[in-house]
């Protein structure tokens, strides 16, 4: 009988310490949410100073590590087997350049950036809409390697002059890789050129950290067009159409030590009329690439 009455009272315990964990656990879990409260009030301010949003906010705030990239290293029968198959193509070196050519296509490669420029289009001149701008875009990717095609997602699309730039980020472990990309252009015939910048992912490196909300994010976004209407005295009204989390360089920070960059979490904020978004860092939210056109 002692010894039922010593397992009641340890399941009692091990109920309680249950109970408060999931309290601690719950609270930790609003501690890294937004309020409906703060997301009315972000939405208010900017709407206050035209500023118009045409997107969701996100509003869980997860602590998060950096992610280290590394140099890529690939040969030109790598490159060639990626983007020409069996194509017959001719291949020529330029300074830090490859540039491989074959009967509609130049690849242009210099360390981890890269051009691919289609010479006469990809198909018969037609118009084109932002649907079948994302079809064509998606199956461009999903011609290239399983690999490419199965961590790359389509991160953004935008209207530009004669078409339309869809870009495909890498998504590692579930977040954005800013800094590994492919730009496609795509107008009436079909894909014009894709830009692809690209780093081999190493993994997550560091303590967790905790980052900014997105209304903050936000506010310095505000004070960032703040400055830039004072200085050009243009009042137009901003329209943001979109708001991503994920990783890319700190103040423009490339491979400085054992050929290995270090990412940090950051917000994309893109605004209709610029085809480059705004960029701040999550961990100090702070503008770190200041966009000029």
């Amino acid at each position: 009988m002692e010894w039922k009455a010593v397992k009641n009272l340890l399941l009692v315990l091990l109920l309680m310490i249950n109970a408060v964990l999931g309290f601690f656990n719950y609270e930790q879990y609003q501690q890294n949410m937004l309020s409906s409260s703060q997301e009315k009030a972000i939405y208010e301010v900017l709407s206050q100073n035209r500023i118009i949003l045409y997107t969701d906010l996100l509003t869980k705030f997860p602590p998060m590590r950096k992610l280290s990239l590394s140099a890529p290293m690939y040969s030109r029968d790598d490159m060639k087997q990626q983007f020409f198959a069996q194509e017959e193509v001719t291949i020529t070196v330029e300074f830090n350049k490859t540039i491989i050519t074959g009967e509609n296509k130049i690849l242009t490669m210099e360390g981890n950036k890269g051009q691919l420029v289609f010479i006469n289009g990809t198909r018969e001149s037609k118009k084109i809409t932002l649907d079948e701008a994302r079809k064509e875009a998606k199956e461009f990717m999903e011609s290239l390697s399983i690999k490419v095609a199965e961590n790359f997602e389509i991160g953004n699309v935008q209207e530009i002059e004669n078409g339309y730039k869809v870009t495909f980020f890498e998504k590692y472990k579930g977040e954005y890789v800013f800094a590994n990309c492919f730009e496609i252009y795509i107008g009436e015939k079909g894909i014009s050129h894709v830009d692809l910048n690209y780093f081999i992912t190493e993994g997550f490196t560091g303590d967790k950290k905790d980052i900014c909300f997105s209304d903050e994010a936000l506010l310095t976004f505000l004070r960032e067009i703040e400055k830039e209407r004072e200085e050009t005295d243009i009042y137009e009204t901003v329209t943001v159409q979109k708001m991503e989390l994920g990783y890319d360089f700190q103040e423009m920070e490339y491979l400085k030590v054992d050929n290995v960059a270090k990412l940090v979490p950051c917000y994309r904020i893109y605004v209709l009329g610029k085809q480059k978004p705004y960029i701040i860092n999550a961990y100090t939210n702070e503008m770190i690439r200041e966009i000029k056109e």
